[in-house]
């Protein structure tokens, strides 16, 4: 092969997807999927907290998870597992700070120097909300003991970032929490969600199959009707039909037999009474 090997083609070089060999054969996909479902599940785990401690009302409206973090990270923690950074939105932090202080005023959104009371308000909420973040994610301890980071040497590179964006009742803005995980962390969390392997079941294979649950369909009524009369249809309609004296039964869409329906008891049963031959 002569000559310039490279590929050219017009696809814009920012929409190529990029392979991270960390990844392959592991299953990180679940995380983010994870993250979204589990604050779903709780979605006031993290108001509570700020409701108890610094009496602001939170409410959750929105869960992102990006690959690339959408600003730099505040604070590092380390664990066990591996590291947790958090950011947080200024104006959240300013809030927490006013009504932890007793203040009265709303605080302010102009851009001054950050305070030694809101490095020391960041470090405070950090701690906390990952700690909280870590035993939503992972029943029991979390991510486990954390300590603070501090290595100016040492890159630390993120997998992904969380975002957590609320609303405060408060002031009726919107701000966002930031917790980052690192690969290191992702590995093990991926191990610890997809939980120990299913047992494996003793004997033949081929008689294992044979107690695989199976779903069977069927057919009782069906009806003919004008597409002009199906689109007027209403909540309410009642449809005149009649159930069908053979039924077929399918499996994943192959009949597998013909039967019929009877009622013994208030209970209506299939009773098989020919098979079906498929090509």
């Amino acid at each position: 092969m002569t000559g310039n090997s490279k590929v050219h083609h017009g696809v814009p070089a920012d929409s190529l997807i990029r392979l991270k060999p960390q990844k392959l054969g592991r299953h990180h996909h679940r995380i983010p999927q994870h993250i979204k479902e589990t604050a779903r599940k709780y979605p006031r785990i993290i108001s509570d907290y700020f409701l108890r401690s610094y009496r602001i009302n939170l409410e959750l409206n929105k869960v992102d998870v990006f690959e690339q973090p959408p600003q730099p990270v505040e604070c590092i923690y380390r664990s066990v597992l591996g590291k947790v950074g958090f950011a947080i939105d200024r104006a959240l932090l300013g809030e927490a700070l006013e009504c932890y202080y007793g203040g009265t005023s709303l605080p302010s959104h102009e851009e001054t120097p950050v305070s030694t009371s809101e490095q020391r308000m960041r470090e405070r909420l950090g701690l906390d909300i990952c700690r909280i973040f870590g035993r939503t994610l992972v029943t029991g301890a979390g991510f486990g003991e954390l300590e603070r980071f501090d290595n100016a040497y040492e890159e630390t590179l993120w997998e992904y970032v969380a975002e957590l964006r609320y609303t405060s009742h408060l002031t009726g803005s919107e701000s966002s929490l930031y917790i980052y995980l690192d690969a290191e962390l992702t590995d093990q969390l991926t191990s610890l969600i997809k939980g120990p392997p299913p047992p494996r079941l003793a004997g033949d294979p081929l008689d294992n199959i044979k107690h695989l649950p199976v779903r069977l369909d069927c057919v009782l009524a069906q009806a003919r009707m004008p597409l002009a009369q199906v689109l007027g249809l209403q909540v309410g309609d009642i449809l005149s039909l009649r159930l069908k004296e053979r039924v077929d039964v399918r499996v994943n869409q192959q009949p597998l037999f013909r039967g019929a329906i009877f009622e013994d008891d208030g209970t209506l049963f299939l009773t098989s009474i020919e098979s079906v031959k498929t090509p």
